[in-house]
């Protein structure tokens, strides 16, 4: 009888474990943001950059980038860039 007894509890807890292990495989978690209603979707994204010469954000990947008097800056084409340097010469 007690042999019995203890084979049932463990093909209960079993039972239960693998029926947790499925549903965290197979379910999604069920938790979602709480968003109030006319709040804006953040947006995941990169860095924006700020082309010196035009004053134009652009994302950094597409920026053109040059290294001017040992600093980095961000343009947003090459024609940007030498618009900036002929500007730099000229000050």
């Amino acid at each position: 009888m007690l042999g019995a007894m203890l084979r049932l509890i463990v093909a209960i807890v079993i039972v239960y474990l693998v029926y947790r292990l499925a549903k965290s495989f197979f379910l999604p978690s069920g938790k979602k943001q709480e968003r109030f209603p006319g709040e804006p979707t953040p947006i995941e994204g990169e860095d924006m950059v700020k082309d010196p010469c035009c004053n134009t954000y652009i994302p950094m990947s597409n920026a053109y980038k040059a290294s001017v008097n040992g600093k980095t800056c961000y343009f947003c084409s090459h024609e940007c860039f030498e618009k900036y340097k002929t500007e730099k010469r000229k000050n």
